[in-house]
């Protein structure tokens, strides 16, 4: 039930409202070629993204800050209306070379929402509340429809065979290097539990305890024995501070750096990051090439997807789009 509903959700927010309405300037919010996004569609499917961030982050997610100094909501409201703008521009793409969607196929997927749709009563209430009914469910369906055929037509024609991607894979070997360490730690905190430092006569103390196992460690005491009675870190403590594997990018870059520079069986000194100081112990380093079989289907992925994005960048420029950001509130 989850995931349909999910998937059906998924399709509001993601596939415009656009349509061919006449609507008045201050009620239209874009316009690509002739045709226009209204205000009131945009507040729909504003809706729909706030009721799905909600129900992952929870009420609170828009009044924390995103990036550049916006909050989760201000970026939201202006994704969302490049996601329309886009969206509308891909159906228009479909249109022109006379794709066609079964409409039996699309009365089957919405068949099957509103069967299930009939055991989610909250769900089913949130959309009478935005007045969203069966025609507007079915336009919607075939919307998704018509631009996931769309691309997958589209893939097709861009000749992305197997002889491509083993081009890619022989040219950026190094893409494809695993190198990964499995280390331990145990960790001395200098922060409280909401990161504010401790003070320096408390870090002092923290310090010199720090140094008191380091020495009982190099000198072959069990690393996994010191770490289950003095490693501050609840997520790695219990486990002999085992960390398991990961690759480069994963840890703060002090903790990185001095991790991938041991040996295995090697033991650090003392290393300070913003979470306090850490002895470290690597138990094993992998470095070795994937081989091409292992990546194949990835790279395919990821050249489809990259094709995929130059052509909207294509339908863009050839696009007469127009944004009126004045009329979002």
């Amino acid at each position: 039930m989850r995931r349909i509903v999910s998937s059906v959700l998924m399709v509001l927010l993601v596939f415009s409202l656009a349509a061919c309405s006449k609507g008045q300037s201050k009620d239209v919010v874009a316009k690509v070629n002739d045709r226009v996004i209204t205000l009131g569609e945009y507040e729909k499917t504003l809706a729909m993204y706030k009721k799905n961030f909600e129900s992952l982050y929870g009420p609170d997610i828009w009044t924390k800050e995103a990036e550049k100094g916006k909050t989760v909501i201000e970026m939201v409201k202006e994704k969302v209306l490049d996601n329309m703008i886009d969206d509308e521009i891909v159906y228009q793409a479909f249109q022109r070379e006379n794709l066609k969607i079964d409409d039996s196929e699309v009365d089957k997927q919405l068949k099957l929402f509103k069967e299930q749709l009939e055991k989610s009563p909250d769900f089913k209430a949130f959309l009478k509340d935005n007045n969203i009914d069966d025609e507007f469910l079915k336009e919607q369906l075939k919307k998704d429809m018509a631009i996931v055929k769309y691309k997958e037509n589209y893939l097709a024609s861009s000749k992305i065979n197997d002889e491509k991607v083993k081009e890619y894979y022989e040219n950026n070997k190094e893409k494809y290097r695993k190198e990964e360490v499995k280390a331990s730690h145990i960790l001395f905190k200098t922060v409280d539990d909401n990161m504010n430092p401790i003070s320096e006569e408390e870090e002092k103390k923290v310090k010199e305890k720090a140094k008191d196992i380091l020495i009982r460690a190099k000198n072959g005491e069990d690393f996994a024995k010191l770490a289950k009675e003095y490693s501050q870190d609840p997520g790695s403590k219990e486990n002999g501070g085992d960390l398991g594997y990961f690759g480069k990018g994963v840890m703060v870059p002090e903790f990185e750096k001095v991790a991938f520079d041991l040996k295995p069986g090697e033991i650090s000194d003392l290393v300070k990051t913003q979470f306090g100081y850490h002895i470290i112990k690597v138990e094993d380093k992998i470095n070795e090439l994937r081989k091409f079989e292992e990546v194949k289907k990835g790279i395919k992925a990821e050249l489809e997807q990259n094709a995929y994005k130059d052509k909207i960048e294509e339908l863009r420029k050839e696009t007469k789009i127009e944004k009126k950001l004045k009329n979002i509130k």
